[in-house]
């Protein structure tokens, strides 16, 4: 009941004109946050979050209090205030970000995951928003779930040289060399970036294939002959080679 009770009262004061001072109102659901009393003080958060702001302030103001919420310790406020700020824009991708990050650092992982599968069913482009979800499946030993979520991500976002990356990182890392040297193979034929480029020369030489790597090295430098980090790793690949004047001449 304590939701339709707030309810009725905002209703009621607003019907016989009582001003409702949306600042004081929030002050008083923190301190019934800090009171121990969750359900009533995200009532009465999600009974007045809403009045009194302009639409075109809407968005600013809301991440604006969710942040005074944290700062004040009222972290269900401030949760309260994010769920509200997700309905009214649930397209926004930088909404979730702010509202992952609150899970991230006040939450739990189970939170955060549920939040990030929320987002990325609204916000498919968002890579960032993927990456977030994949990389609390790995930490918490979950490989499997972190490659099915990358996968997912693949879909949405094909040509993705960071998705490509992570992909390569998740399987490097976990000694999956073999799928590491494929995907990083299918992203120089999709995204041949420079970066995409540099992970795979990087591969071919840690694992002690120097002639690979630098055969790699030349190819990236056709497509991204500006990238000096390329020209560096060259040179370090002729000196491993001993071969002095390439690696001066790189």
């Amino acid at each position: 009941m304590v939701e339709k009770i707030v309810d009725r009262a905002i209703t009621s004061l607003r019907a016989n004109r009582v001003e409702i001072n949306r600042e004081q109102w929030i002050q008083d659901a923190e301190e019934c946050d800090k009171a121990g009393s969750v359900v009533t003080c995200q009532a009465v958060t999600r009974a007045v979050t809403g009045i009194g702001i302009e639409e075109e302030d809407r968005k600013r103001t809301w991440m604006e209090d969710a942040e005074s919420c944290v700062s004040h310790c009222a972290l269900e406020c401030a949760h309260a205030i994010y769920a509200y700020a997700l309905q009214a824009f649930p397209m926004k991708k930088s909404v979730w970000l702010r509202a992952a990050y609150f899970e991230k650092n006040h939450g739990t992982r189970e939170s955060l995951e549920t939040l990030l599968q929320r987002a990325v069913a609204h916000c498919p482009k968002a890579e960032v928003l993927w990456l977030m979800g994949a990389k609390s499946k790995w930490l918490a030993g979950d490989v499997p779930a972190a490659r099915s979520i990358l996968a997912l991500a693949f879909q949405a976002n094909p040509n993705s040289k960071e998705i490509w990356l992570a992909a390569v990182k998740l399987g490097s890392e976990n000694n999956e060399y073999e799928r590491a040297r494929r995907l990083l193979a299918k992203a120089r034929s999709s995204a041949p970036a420079a970066r995409v480029f540099m992970k795979s020369v990087k591969l071919e030489w840690v694992l002690g294939k120097v002639d690979a790597a630098l055969e790699l090295c030349e190819e990236a430098l056709c497509h991204n002959e500006d990238f000096p980090k390329l020209w560096m790793m060259m040179g370090q690949i002729e000196k491993h080679r001993e071969k002095m004047e390439k690696a001066r001449e790189s």
